[in-house]
């Protein structure tokens, strides 16, 4: 690591693992010369090796753009137990053939479901998935684990796979999902091919449910032991500048750290894995978004960053397979125009506090004109060209101008 670092462990109830990382963490932030503490987190991912990996690579290039010569730099790696939300060959297109989608079913559940009950029960349906009594009972064992909708929530799950018919919410996983978002499609027509059968939809309909679980994970996380240790922070070293930056639901969970711990200097969203509405202001005619308050005076003390690129399939795909349980039939799917669609896609919509004209991510040498309590949405298709892109020189970058502000 090129700063001072200390990691913290969280458990799903936002415990801390170990006190002794909380310690360590506290005491590095209150050591002499320290001017700014930067607390990461890391998205869907069950290998704290790789979010760690991917703390170290945003280190390196923070450490290679300029900043301040008085800047001392601290970092937190927060790492908590969150679960891969799709794989790799659901991204893009790949591994959808109707063969071997029994055993790819299986193995999702076994890598995705954590309780050993529910996976034995949904594994042993697997054989039998083409029934109606079936995907029934798969169904009903998903939403089982789907956690409770608050009412305020900006997306909640859509209906068809909380309460629905079994035989549609299977049905219309298995269609094929027109994703006019992706950019190497110049006729905006094109779509994935169909998941083919029964099982390619029951690994749709087992990772819209984790999606859902991750969601309601990572704000309980960040609203309680990363806000609580943002608390002790401020308490032992006032004076010391708090940022935030997520990655995935990585981003919602500093997003609901914020909404917990005040003020921050600035957060950095980077390809956030939640609704483009949670930070808005009367959509859907009064309602606002679960974390507009952190955009409230007083909270912010500097910029709020949103990388959001057309580039990223794994959030892209995400909203299109949520909009298409929830019968959106938006012109893009996914898009601006959806109901359901990613702040890493599209950035924050019907936000007041959304700085104007859109923004792009620069170049290194690019100078931004960042103002405290902005949001600035970061169009960054040239860097982020997938989910994961998000280390290089360019976002590291922009981070450090909105440190400085």
């Amino acid at each position: 690591m090129r700063f001072p670092y200390a990691k913290v462990q969280f458990r799903s109830g936002g415990e801390p693992h170990d006190p002794a990382e909380r310690q360590r963490a506290i005491d590095l932030v209150r050591a002499p010369g320290v001017t700014d503490v930067l607390v990461l987190s890391h998205g869907w991912n069950n290998d704290m090796a790789a979010a760690e990996d991917l703390y170290e690579k945003l280190a390196a290039s923070l450490d290679s753009v300029p900043r301040p010569a008085g800047m001392r730099l601290v970092v937190i790696g927060v790492l908590w137990p969150s679960v891969r939300w799709a794989a790799d060959g659901m991204l893009a297109g790949g591994g959808l053939a109707v063969e071997g989608g029994a055993e790819l079913l299986r193995a999702e559940i076994a890598e995705t479901v954590t309780d050993p009950e529910r996976a034995a029960a949904l594994d042993a349906l697997v054989s039998d998935l083409g029934t109606a009594e079936a995907q029934e009972r798969f169904l009903e064992l998903l939403r089982e684990a789907l956690p409770a909708s608050a009412p305020e929530d900006e997306e909640p799950p859509p209906s068809l796979l909380t309460v629905g018919d079994a035989a549609t919410a299977f049905a219309l996983a298995a269609e094929p999902l027109p994703l006019a978002l992706l950019p190497e499609d110049p006729g905006g027509a094109a779509g994935l091919p169909s998941f083919g059968d029964v099982f390619n939809a029951g690994r749709l309909l087992l990772n819209t449910t984790t999606y859902f679980t991750m969601k309601e994970r990572a704000g309980t996380v960040g609203g309680t032991g990363v806000a609580r240790l943002l608390n002790e922070l401020a308490t032992v070293a006032p004076g010391v500048r708090r940022h935030l930056a997520g990655h995935s639901f990585g981003a919602r969970l500093v997003i609901a750290a914020a909404q917990r711990h005040a003020p921050v200097h600035s957060i950095t969203l980077l390809q956030g894995a939640f609704s483009h509405f949670a930070l808005a202001t009367d959509f859907e005619g009064s309602k606002d978004g679960l974390f507009q308050n952190v955009l409230s005076p007083g909270r912010l003390a500097g910029p709020m960053l949103i990388t959001h690129s057309a580039r990223d399939l794994a959030v892209g795909l995400a909203y299109a397979i949520i909009s298409r349980l929830a019968r959106q039939n938006a012109s893009g799917v996914g898009g601006p125009d959806d109901a359901y669609g990613g702040i890493g896609r599209n950035g924050a919509l019907r936000t007041p506090q959304v700085a104007a004209p859109p923004d792009e991510l620069l170049e290194v040498g690019g100078t931004y004109e960042f103002r405290p309590g902005r949001v600035y949405n970061l169009r960054s298709d040239p860097f982020v060209v997938n989910h994961g892109a998000v280390t290089g020189r360019e976002v590291a970058h922009a981070m450090v101008q909105a440190m400085t502000v």
